[in-house]
């Protein structure tokens, strides 16, 4: 939850920013709102950022704190990406560093009861979610402290500007119309490449066959199959004394803020209010990971929206269970998806370099999380990972100038893919992205070609050359 006088103030400033500037509310003679029905004039950057998610944002945040002018686009009508529209809130995965360490240290600070344990390194050892209205909170306020960014939101970006091969901006539906949105360099982050593929990269898409990069682990035979979406939400309390029906739900995938997963609990608990552990607690406020599908062609919005029917239709007897018992639900605006196309780069990274926690001498970030694979059958063992490096190579599409990728759309493996996909990694890739961006902006040079050496020194002043710990 958060604190109200932050709230009412960072609501009121937003609130501000998006008044529109030719409506006088009860002042004189209304006149119908005309939108223009020709083409918009084309505006002018240093780096675009498609995608206000888990890894645009902070590539925005980077660049412009580099001193770049930064258009941040996204097609939804607020930023956030993830755990606003899709309700991935819980933090999995490190290190968490840079301006993702920020945005944390900003959640736990505008907590209704903030965690004096957090630490500086944006945790404490235990695993965190916020509500998305907190998300939403704190990443309006770090982007309206950036003044070199302007903001661009219900404007899907549906082509690219290019010229000799090169991208020089977007092309985004604006009010009906289009308008070119210029940048000396462009940042795919939006999660699921369609903007690299516009620009006519080679995609990468669905689950590579083990013998393909020679990796370990894998499916025998290459497949489109990619990992499922889900649908998540939220319970809490609305009625005094309830008790979460653990036990009578047919998905018990819940999690409990600072106390992780309820499931190891449901079995031996039921619904018994002094049984302990998870009932003691009694948070009130639950997230839940309801019904997902897999075989879903996440590149396809008719495919994903008749997944998201069926995951709702799915979960209408828990939602049913869950308001008898006095607990409202809140549904994800939209449905989790964890995998998409991937960009294939300069380098191709796959789980031979992760399990060897591999550092190479280009990397712009490091990484932790499992080989979270849903399509391979692995051991703990096998899907554990040390700390690996990541290289600027894989954010750099093969035979396309004036473009980078950020986040989960790197050039990866789908299995390696499966471990960088979460958030702390995607934004430390995506700040890295912003700081090269600008670099590149400023130096009137490929993004091939920037000084790796005055690179590697902001990546390391950013924090984000972190070689040990969560």
């Amino acid at each position: 939850m958060i604190n109200r006088r932050s709230f009412i103030k960072t609501t009121a400033a937003g609130i501000a920013l998006t008044a529109l500037p030719n409506v006088v509310l009860g002042a004189g003679k209304k006149s119908p709102l005309r939108f223009k029905s020709s083409v918009y004039e084309d505006v002018n950057y240093d780096v675009v950022v498609v995608g206000a998610g888990a890894s645009g944002i902070p590539a925005a945040i980077a660049a412009a704190r580099q001193g770049a002018k930064v258009a941040l686009i996204d097609e939804d009508p607020v930023p956030g990406g993830a755990p606003v529209d899709m309700y991935v809130s819980y933090m999995c995965g490190g290190p968490r560093i840079g301006i993702f360490k920020e945005m944390l240290q900003g959640l736990n600070a505008n907590a209704m009861f903030p965690d004096p344990t957090f630490g500086e390194d944006g945790g404490n050892g235990k695993s965190h979610w916020w509500h998305p209205t907190n998300f939403l909170q704190v990443i309006m306020q770090m982007l309206m402290e950036e003044p070199n960014i302007s903001l661009i939101m219900n404007a899907p970006a549906i082509d690219v500007v290019l010229s000799n091969n090169k991208v020089t901006g977007v092309v985004v539906l604006r009010n009906g119309s289009l308008q070119n949105i210029k940048g000396k360099v462009t940042i795919d982050a939006t999660g699921i490449g369609l903007i690299s593929e516009k620009a006519g990269c080679e995609i990468m898409f669905g689950a590579e066959a083990k013998s393909d990069y020679n990796e370990p682990y894998g499916v025998e035979t290459a497949s489109s199959r990619v990992q499922p979406c889900t649908q998540m939400f939220i319970s809490h309390r609305v009625k005094a004394g309830a008790v979460l029906p653990i036990g009578h739900l047919e998905r018990i995938s819940i999690a409990e803020d600072q106390y992780g997963w309820l499931k190891e609990n449901a079995e031996n608990q039921g619904d018994d209010p002094v049984s302990g552990g998870w009932q003691q607690r009694d948070s009130g406020i639950y997230l839940h990971w309801g019904y997902g599908q897999h075989y879903i062609d996440t590149r396809d919005p008719q495919a994903v929206a008749a997944s998201q029917l069926w995951c709702l239709d799915k979960l209408k007897n828990d939602i049913r269970t869950l308001s008898e018992a006095g607990f409202a639900v809140e549904l994800a605006p939209k449905i989790g998806i964890r995998e998409c196309r991937r960009v294939k780069g300069e380098y191709v990274l796959t789980a031979n370099e992760l399990k060897a926690g591999w550092m190479p001498e280009d990397r712009i970030a490091t990484s932790n999380y499992m080989l979270d694979s849903w399509s391979v059958s692995m051991t703990k063992e096998e899907k554990t990972v040390p700390l690996y490096g990541i290289p600027y190579r894989s954010l750099i599409p093969l035979g396309v100038e004036g473009l980078l990728t950020a986040g989960r759309i790197i050039s990866g493996t789908s299995l390696a893919a499966s471990s960088y996909r979460v958030q702390p990694p995607c934004a430390a890739i995506g700040q890295a992205a912003g700081i090269a961006a600008s670099m590149a902006a400023f130096n009137q040079t490929s993004v091939r070609n920037i000084p790796m050496e005055d690179f590697k020194c902001e990546l390391i002043r950013n924090g984000l050359y972190k070689t040990s710990g969560k």
